[in-house]
């Protein structure tokens, strides 16, 4: 994934000014939306110079740019930390089933979005807003989304398959290597659409009511990629 990139050099100190920069465009967008945030406010939450903001960015779009692709990070680290133990566990261990896994990873990615949901909001409409750039930015996420998704499925397909991962086997994800590109794609992209509509009707305080309707369609997408002639 391509982040904006710093416009001077990074060193230990830099590195450290770039991210109290992108913590506070964080922080200020989601409290005013990005529109009221001038880089004046950005510099005054960061306590740092306008030299120093133009040292790692060429200007407030690219500050929030970074924002947007740092805000989206955290969910899927999420995401890896709740599957973890299944992924790393010792052969024969006792794991969760195909749906329990799926329930973990999406409960985990729900909840991290619903800690801020104003950020959430700002961040899926804010960045539609910005253009090319910020649609290319917005596709990169996206994209890396879908190939978390589609590795962790594969990573799965195999303890699925056999039951290892719990009482009951899937034989028919045997042969399954993870979700066709075009199919995760559409997957996330789906799911960032429930996510919106919820926010937009109030409810980004509790996207953990989403949980059983994003795991359905999850597992809808896993079965039909393993029986393509079903």
């Amino acid at each position: 994934m391509s982040v904006p990139a710093a416009t001077g050099s990074v060193g230990a100190a830099g590195s450290a000014h770039r991210d109290r920069l992108v913590q506070a465009m964080i922080t200020l967008v989601a409290e005013r939306g990005y529109a009221a945030v001038t880089v004046a406010d950005v510099v005054a939450a960061a306590r740092v110079s306008k030299r120093t903001f133009y040292q790692h960015f060429s200007d407030r779009e690219d500050c929030f740019l970074a924002a947007y692709v740092t805000a989206a990070e955290q969910p899927l680290t999420r995401i890896a930390e709740a599957v973890a133990p299944v992924v790393e566990a010792a052969p024969g261990a006792a794991t969760p089933s195909l749906a329990d896994e799926v329930t973990a990873g999406t409960s985990a990615y729900l909840a991290a979005l619903a800690e801020q949901p104003a950020l959430t909001r700002t961040l899926l409409t804010e960045i539609n807003g910005l253009g090319a750039r910020g649609w290319r930015v917005r596709r990169e996420v996206l994209n890396r989304f879908a190939e978390q998704l589609s590795a962790l499925i594969a990573l799965g397909a195999a303890r699925w398959a056999s039951g290892e991962s719990g009482p009951a086997a899937v034989p028919e994800l045997a042969g399954v290597r993870g979700l066709p590109h075009p199919t995760a794609l559409a997957l996330v992209g789906g799911i960032n659409e429930l996510v919106l509509d919820a926010v937009e009707d109030g409810r980004g305080d509790r996207l953990g009511e989403l949980t059983p309707t994003v795991t359905e369609l999850i597992l809808a997408v896993i079965d039909r990629t393993a029986r393509p002639e079903g």
